[in-house]
């Protein structure tokens, strides 16, 4: 199948629509859900572009944790498959899949080898919320599906060729999943500024979420944005867009400004890294402002530097409800400088 950004972009906003409710928070000047998510991807690719620039350093694609909702019985606990989608050879992962497979509550894990066989897929979309729904038709992925063994730090071909392989241990929701209306193409107009293979990795992964994930019953997903392979190791990598919180007294007093971090997404990733000891890096892609969002610089951070400097006595309410942990923006390094260190 031929594809090119146009189509590719098409099948992304239907899904993205179709899947994602419009929710502005009133704490958060300018912050409508749809719109960070949509615009969310640009700070990832430019990133993972910046680490390019760097001979040692290899950037690889995050990967999801997938847990059924827990019971609430006291015996209960979570437990997780693991789920990685890039157009790479799976063997380019295995530091990654060795280190995460040392969590002892991490149970399958599946590497999804995105190639160029492409097919066709059905979604329901609406036009407004209060019209009738309608099959559309959407670009399914290609992909050869591959199992970690742990035992023996190996990929094998799974014995099923489909997404349906990593829904086998979830039961089938049975009943249509709530569709958004279609909105607000213009925001995907971005997109179709970068190449088509940027194109289809993010909208593999978004099919393999928004589609094939919300078939399984009760799963509960945390996904990584990506990782860091460098000559002593691995590193945890978080990557937002922002511009910084400036004091009321004196906004042009850097010592005054202070970036936030999801409070939740901070905790999962200090007992993620408790598991598996691997360190975090917090990137933030910084823009002048929400509006104009024009880039400034990357600005780094390590986990335990921005707790270091967060304020434990209170946080503020970020995006989407969650509320975030503030750190000094002067606690925060130029990327570059700590990339140079990696390197």
């Amino acid at each position: 199948m031929k594809l090119d950004p146009k189509n590719v972009v098409e099948s992304l906003h239907k899904i993205m629509c179709s899947s994602t409710s419009t929710q502005a928070d009133a704490r958060v000047d300018n912050n409508d859900y749809f719109k960070r998510r949509v615009l969310g991807f640009r700070a990832e690719i430019e990133f993972e572009k910046l680490i390019e620039n760097y001979q040692n350093i290899k950037f690889l694609e995050g990967g999801q944790l997938i847990s059924k909702a827990l019971t609430g019985s006291a015996s209960d606990s979570n437990k997780f498959i693991y789920t990685t989608l890039s157009y790479d050879k799976p063997e380019k992962y295995l530091e990654v899949y060795k280190a995460v497979s040392s969590w002892s509550d991490v149970g399958e894990m599946f590497y999804l080898e995105l190639n160029d066989s492409w097919t066709y897929d059905e979604l329901q979309v609406k036009d407004t919320s209060t019209s009738p729904k309608r099959a559309e038709k959407i670009l399914k992925p290609g992909c050869i599906f591959w199992t970690y063994n742990k035992s023996r730090a190996i990929f094998e071909k799974h014995i099923e060729q489909d997404y349906g392989c990593v829904l086998n241990g979830f039961e089938n929701s049975g009943r249509e999943p709530s569709v958004f209306p279609l909105r607000k193409r213009e925001q995907f107009d971005y997109f179709l500024q970068y190449n088509i293979d940027i194109l289809k990795k993010i909208y593999a992964t978004r099919y393999f979420l928004d589609v094939v994930l919300r078939k399984a019953s009760k799963r509960k997903i945390i996904d990584f944005d990506g990782f860091l392979e460098y000559k002593r190791g691995l590193s945890l990598i978080e990557i937002k867009e922002k511009t910084p919180i400036v004091g009321e007294r004196d906004p042009a007093d850097q010592m005054q400004w202070k970036y936030g971090w999801d409070s939740r997404r901070i905790l999962w990733y200090l007992y993620f890294s408790s598991k598996v000891n691997m360190p975090i890096i917090y990137n933030v892609r910084h823009i002048n402002n929400r509006t104009e969002r024009k880039f400034i610089q990357w600005d780094s951070i390590t986990i335990d530097t921005f707790l270091s400097g967060s304020d434990w006595s209170k946080g503020r309410g970020g995006g989407g409800g969650e509320d975030t942990m503030l750190a000094p923006y002067l606690f925060f390094e130029r990327a570059e400088k700590i990339l140079e260190k990696l390197n």
